[in-house]
């Protein structure tokens, strides 16, 4: 009776230790799988994230100091790739010489010099339409005028 008691301790053992074993082996599985899952996630157009996406990026214009400060600011404040810095009339009166129109396109094509692109074109603001980048542009000769 003994001998059965123990074997049947055993065997209860046993099944509870083999039951906690595949609960510890499913919260690893699935730590496993959260640390290999994407971070993030690709929206396609015609998906539902992607109407969205659109009415988020149009919101309407910026103003023309914020876009300095988010795109701008950077090579302009510090003078980079020598940068005309903003309310610096030194740096800029060569560039007013050539007139606005010629600074808007600067803008919108960028700068190369000596096949170096020392300006990005649109000052990397891709989003920006022609009449914001030109009001940027308008922002900072209102610096040194």
């Amino acid at each position: 009776m003994i001998r059965t008691i123990a074997i049947l301790v055993s065997l209860l053992t046993a099944l509870l230790a083999s039951v906690a074993f595949a609960q510890t082996q499913s919260d690893r599985e699935r730590a496993m799988l959260e640390r290999l899952a994407p971070i993030g996630s690709v929206c396609m157009s015609g998906d539902a994230c992607a109407t969205t996406a659109a009415a988020s990026a149009a919101s309407g214009p910026q103003a023309p100091e914020q876009i300095y400060n988010s795109f701008c600011l950077a090579c302009h404040m510090t003078g980079i790739a020598n940068a005309p810095m903003l309310g610096n009339t030194e740096h800029w009166a060569p560039r007013i010489a050539k007139g606005t129109d010629v600074l808007y396109q600067s803008v919108y094509n960028g700068i190369v010099v000596e096949g170096v692109q020392v300006m990005p074109v649109r000052g990397l603001c891709m989003s920006c339409s022609d009449e914001e980048l030109n009001s940027v542009v308008d922002y900072m000769l209102d610096s040194v005028r």
